[in-house]
């Protein structure tokens, strides 16, 4: 452990070079090729844990070193770092913004490392779920739920497992989107939870037309998303007064509102290509017709 902890610790310095020296030198036994068994795994993570323990604290104002310390413990991606990563991911346990954001990057990077075993990547995405509804920043919203969209690509599984996997993938992303959607309205974070549902709802959309997606799941997926979806888009029109004065945060609503509204659209069998987008409406100043929209999506879901 005394290399591990030696080139672990030498992530503290602030010089570039430096670092990215320690880095590299962490990393490299990690590889592919070097195939480290589960129990050497073990040990050189408990000497990079010794040696990174200083940057970890809330104490530590190297951000560099965090970030690179999270870095090589999500490339180490066994249950030791992913109880780390976890905990920071939480933004009632870490207040720091790069901490939680590298922490839940780390966590995506860990689901598919395949050192972990099927039963603690499934918990650890559960938990993982359940930050998202608080956690105050978009961008780490956005990494949170794209490592959930990660569990479908976990290595060294059986088939079995790895069919669950990408079915809870598909399942969690939904959960997150739902307690997002419904928490509107209730925090002052709304802003932030819009800015990462228009980043992380084109990717559901793209999964929802993948021909390899088998048809229950994807009706199963569209029943669920529908209620939330219709909410959000009736949530941004409702804000759109006072949003007339930000030029960035009018852009980022009508995208969110447009993502919704091509999965709507798509799951009623409403999609054309003379149909109006709902951007096309939002940028016209037309939230009427987004209205009008609005109240045919409730009337076909009925049907």
């Amino acid at each position: 452990t005394q290399y591990a902890t030696g080139w672990a610790e030498a992530l503290q310095t602030t010089d570039t070079t430096e670092l990215f020296s320690a880095r590299h030198r962490l990393i490299s036994p990690l590889e592919i090729d070097n195939d480290m068994s589960p129990y050497v795994r073990s040990v050189y993570c408990r000497g990079v844990l010794d040696g990174v323990e200083p940057l970890l604290s809330v104490e530590n104002k190297n951000e560099m070193g965090l970030v690179n310390a999270l870095q090589v413990l999500s490339v180490i991606g066994n249950e030791q770092t992913s109880r780390v990563l976890l905990s920071m991911a939480d933004s009632t346990e870490e207040a720091r913004d790069s901490a939680r954001l590298w922490a839940s990057i780390g966590l995506g990077k860990s689901f598919t490392a395949g050192a972990l075993p099927f039963r603690k990547i499934k918990s650890d995405a559960t938990r993982l779920c359940s930050l998202i509804v608080s956690e105050p920043r978009w961008f780490v919203i956005a990494e949170q739920i794209s490592s959930l969209e990660a569990l479908q690509y976990a290595k060294n599984l059986d088939s079995r497992d790895k069919n669950e996997l990408g079915v809870l993938s598909l399942e969690l992303q939904i959960n997150a989107i739902d307690a997002l959607v419904k928490s509107l309205g209730k925090t002052d974070h709304d802003d932030e939870k819009v800015l990462a549902l228009g980043v992380v709802l084109p990717s559901i959309r793209f999964r929802l037309i993948d021909p390899d997606l088998d048809i229950t799941s994807r009706d199963k997926a569209q029943d669920r998303l529908m209620s939330s979806l219709v909410s959000l888009v009736e949530f941004c029109v409702g804000k759109s007064m006072s949003l007339s004065d930000n030029e960035s945060l009018f852009i980022s609503y009508g995208q969110s509102m447009n993502s919704a509204g091509m999965i709507v659209d798509r799951a009623l069998g409403l999609n054309d290509d003379t149909r109006v987008s709902i951007l096309e409406l939002w940028h016209s100043n037309n939230t009427g017709a987004i209205i009008d929209r609005v109240e045919e999506w409730k009337k076909n879901s009925k049907n």
